[in-house]
């Protein structure tokens, strides 16, 4: 049997007031220097024999009620066969409703008071016991109750005569049982003494084998040198004395046996100093090989005529023993390079301020031509730039950037834009800049739906692309587009170490790089197309976030670390799962992660990074994540497959693959592949997920060719087809693919992913709208967007008029937004039968508010229009019988955006009956009325009250 180096503990908290998360962090580090892990949950159903075996010990700590029979079973089995539990505090209030529970425990909480007190050893030579002091602290004093006699008391608190049992042990089955009641909130936590009582229940619990080990990782040697500090909760820049000891970096082994992840998983070296440095990208090719772009150049090296010292690499496994054996330097010369993705026969690089497409035209795995796709990135701040260039599920390049921006032609087209998402064809012939983000933005990634993601520097993490910036820019008057915002719960960090250095939005993540989603089957089913990772290299850690569909987009559960360490080097940036099911990390293993600002007494860079010289140079590691049940082979490649093997690969279960194989048959851009695509359209079959992987790639990859844009029938056919697919990302891939026309436009209507308000002859009752149209959202919202860009209908305007006032519509402002911007392009009939909608008598005022802007921005848009005075006396006369929240909405965006001193020729007739409308309405539209009627230069034009 291995010799066991770790003690991994399952830590169950809750979001109560007790504060678990929060508890957890002033234990981690302190058990984390002894080789001791706590691997934090909130989720009850991890009380499984499977999960709970996984671990040495279970410590709960919260207030918690329910324990389902399955989950009391597990739980005793679990100690019973030699399992561990540390009970601290509340526990004694935990699942009371369970007898066993409170049994297994050893006592129940019956009521406290407060107070700063000692205890006394009852048995100072149990084990537990042995090196902790009988220390004292504020915290609660609790009283039990349904004590099990069969237990060891092994401290008491004392008041007055009554001696309270307050720490004990108990020995139930083959497993062990601590309990203590210290521990209400940070002051006791946070005591020497406490976390020293705990490493001894955790040891003592574990078994006797773990009392005396030594379980500590590899020490950390230091030096001297000077880093910066900037002191939390002062101004931004405010530094403090500077940081003198200097952690000397370790060796590649030794700085993998400092990473924790959960006992499942493995870290595996890939590739260390010795074969590469300063790696800040990776991709792959049909090969399976590794390529990656290093940069020794970055932060602040620009060399003259950027003939620099940075490299693209291709890292092979010759063996197959997990470990990289070969390098091919595929170019250099290069500087300052950020990202790459594979592309026909080679890469597309960014290196601001260009993007090259860098190919190998005679097959020698060495680049000989270079093409300029476009220019125009910014490169006065280097950490800033264009990054993260990944191959797109609409066969376009997707990419991030910060404030260093872009401010170029493309295409002739001028462009200007900051921090965000933007899309461009391979060959740099257009670009789009798809969302606005807040700002650095270091991640971008897919699901396995084609939904974009992504990430920033700073708070927003991660961040869900919802609505393309062209529909905002299609509706008149609007203004800024919105900035994407993260959607997690939280965005804090959860490092192994007691303090790390940031210089701003300390606790939090304030470098947050990379964003990728698990994509393929080698781990859990819990990870598949569900779990999303972030790096923070600045905490030392890579995050985890657990995604769920929220409405049209997404929400996201801060599931804290994918993996972590206390080496202070440790600095992942980038993770991708790769062709073998694993998940591979970057680690830029640099001290220095600090970009800006300059403090005192150091000089600014070129690329505007402070200078300091421990920067480093020298060092890389790239690991494997892997799971310990799975075997991540790598027997597939897509090197010489014929047209029909890439078909086939387009339902693998790594996305991986499957996007390698669409990109591989566009680049082609043959047709022959086109009635084997269809037959993987047409097919309806789901897995558990709800998911067709091959149907879905296969309608992106006959998109990509061009047969869906009406020269070949039966491919249109099956597209259309597809629109009635069981499984929801088939149907939106349907209405992205399909041509912008009419027969399109009504072909959507026609599934009813949208209401349809009319009926045959005179109903009794018709369904409620709300239930009328597509049950999943991201649907409905892919239905939006995809009439926004069609000709404009009758029919469209009413259904998204209908729409509007629901509050799934009204209140998610994604859909809001959505719904604005097909408004807009019906704008007529959108506002025409907008007027017989009803809101008041059913809505909050948040609803209102939402309609009622959204109705505004659409009327602001027809204001704007070559003619808007056609309709406007409609629009106007039906105010009377108007909803005042929809009215008012109305009126407002005609006012505010109605061209001033504008003044519209009315027919007398028309002349006469607006002259009555003041009189008609009530006081609540005087304001917006005279607003108006200054506008058009008339201020008697509505009449008076």
């Amino acid at each position: 049997m291995e010799e066991q180096n770790q003690l991994d503990i399952l830590f169950l908290g809750d979001t109560g007031h007790h504060r678990p998360y929060l508890r957890v962090t002033d234990l981690t580090p302190y058990l984390a220097e002894r080789g001791i892990y706590l691997h934090y949950t909130e989720h009850q159903s991890d009380l499984n024999l499977e999960n709970l075996r996984k671990y040495d010990a279970l410590m709960i700590y919260g207030n918690r009620t329910g324990l389902p029979k399955d989950q009391e079973t597990a739980l005793l089995t679990y100690v019973n066969t030699g399992g561990g539990l540390i009970a601290i505090h509340s526990a004694s209030a935990t699942f009371n409703d369970s007898d066993a529970f409170v049994n297994l425990v050893g006592g129940a909480f019956k009521a406290h008071g407060t107070g700063t007190f000692s205890v006394e050893h009852q048995n100072s030579n149990h084990p537990v016991l042995q090196g902790v002091p009988e220390f004292e602290s504020w915290d609660e004093t609790y009283v039990h109750m349904k004590h099990n006699p069969d237990k060891d008391v092994l401290s008491f608190r004392i008041e007055d005569d009554h001696e309270e049992p307050w720490t004990w042990v108990r020995n139930q089955g083959d497993g062990r049982v601590f309990y203590t009641a210290w521990g209400h909130d940070e002051r006791t936590w946070q005591h020497e003494g406490f976390k020293k009582l705990i490493e001894r229940a955790t040891r003592w619990t574990s078994g006797d084998w773990a009392l005396d080990a030594d379980f500590s990782p590899p020490t950390f040697t230091f030096g001297e040198g000077k880093i910066p500090y900037y002191p939390a909760g002062e101004p931004w820049g405010t530094v403090g004395e500077p940081i003198t000891k200097i952690q000397n970096p370790l060796s590649p082994e030794e700085s993998r046996d400092h990473i924790l992840v959960t006992p499942d998983f493995e870290v595996q070296l890939f590739a260390s100093e010795d074969m590469v440095i300063n790696p800040i990208d990776l991709d792959w090719d049909e090969r399976g090989r590794l390529w990656v772009t290093e940069t020794v150049d970055y932060p602040n090296k620009f060399v003259e005529g950027r003939k620099g010292n940075d490299r693209i690499k291709i890292l092979e496994d010759t063996d197959g023993d997990g470990r990289a054996d070969k390098t091919t330097i595929f170019a250099d010369s290069l500087n300052i390079p950020t990202s790459l993705v594979l592309y026909k026969d080679g890469v597309i690089v960014s290196q601001a301020p260009d993007f090259f497409y860098i190919s190998d035209t005679d097959g020698d795995d060495i680049a000989d031509q270079t093409e300029v796709l476009f220019t125009g990135w910014g490169t006065f701040d280097t950490h800033a730039g264009p990054s993260n260039l990944r191959y797109g599920f609409d066969n376009q390049i997707w990419g991030t950037v910060g404030y260093s921006a872009f401010d170029g032609t493309v295409n002739g087209e001028q462009m200007r834009f900051s921090s965000g998402f933007y899309r461009f064809q391979p060959d740099g012939s257009d670009m789009e800049y798809v969302s606005n983000t807040t700002n650095n933005t270091w991640g971008l990634g897919f699901n396995e739906e084609g939904e974009v993601f992504g990430s920033t520097a700073n708070r927003d993490v991660p961040l869900h692309s919802v609505v393309p910036n062209r529909f905002y820019n299609s509706v008149r008057g609007l203004g800024r587009n919105p900035r994407i915002r993260m959607i997690a719960n939280s965005n804090f960090i959860y490092p192994l170490l007691d303090e790390v250095r940031q210089v701003d939005q300390h606790g939090r993540y304030t470098a947050g790089s990379g964003f990728h989603m698990y994509t393929a089957r080698d781990f859990p089913e819990s990870y598949w197309n569900k779990r999303a990772f972030v790096a923070a290299p600045t905490g030392h850690l890579l995050g985890e976030f657990i995604i769920e569909k929220d409405g049209s987009s997404y929400s996201a559960f801060n599931n804290r670390n994918m993996m972590a360490s206390q080496d202070e080097w440790f600095s992942p940036i980038q993770s991708k799962v790769g062709p073998d099911g694993a998940l591979w990390v970057l680690d830029w293993y640099n001290l220095i992660i600090q970009h800006n600002p300059t403090p005192e007494g150091y000089e600014t860079g070129e690329g505007n990074a402070y200078l300091n010289d421990l920067r480093d140079k020298d060092h890389a590691r790239i690991y494997r994540v892997v799971h310990k049940g799975a075997d991540h082979s790598m027997d597939m490649t897509l090197e010489g497959a014929t047209p029909g093997e890439m078909v086939a690969a387009l339902t693998h279960d790594n996305m991986f693959w499957r996007l390698t194989a669409q990109r591989l048959l566009v680049e082609r851009g043959e047709n022959d592949v086109v009635p084997s695509l269809i037959e993987l359209v047409e097919n309806e079959s789901v897995d558990h997920l709800g998911l067709n992987p091959g149907a879905l790639h296969a309608l992106w990859t006959l998109h990509g060719i061009g047969a869906l844009d009406g020269n070949n029938s039966d491919a249109l056919a099956a597209a259309q087809a597809a629109l009635y697919h069981p499984a929801s990302a088939v149907k939106r891939a349907a209405l992205m693919t399909l041509p912008r026309n009419e027969r399109s436009r009504e072909l959507i209507m026609k599934a009813d992913f949208l209401p349809n308000p009319q009926v045959p002859g005179e109903m009794d009752y018709a369904m409620p709208t709300q239930v009328t149209v597509a049950a999943d959202a991201h649907v409905r919202l892919a239905a939006l967007l995809a009439v926004a860009e069609m000709p404009a209908s009758e029919r469209v305007g009413h259904s998204v008029a209908e729409m509007i006032a629901l509050e799934s519509t009204a209140n998610d402002q994604w859909m809001r937004d959505a719904a604005v911007a097909a408004g807009a392009r019906n704008d007529v009939s959108f506002l025409t039968h907008v007027m017989t909608q009803d809101v008041s008598s059913r809505a909050d005022s948040t609803h209102k508010a939402n309609v009622s802007a959204a109705i505004q921005a659409v009327a602001g848009h027809y204001a704007l229009g070559e003619s808007p005075e056609e309709h406007l006396p409609d629009f106007l006369m039906a105010l009377e019988n108007a909803d005042p929240v929809i009215g008012i909405g109305f009126l407002t965006g005609v006012a505010e955006e109605w061209p001033e001193g504008h003044t519209p020729s009315f027919s007398s007739n028309i002349s006469s009956q607006l002259s009555q409308l003041r009189g008609k309405l009530s006081d609540e539209y005087d304001e917006v009325l005279n607003m108006l009627s200054d506008k058009m230069g008339s201020p008697d034009v509505f009449g008076s009250r």
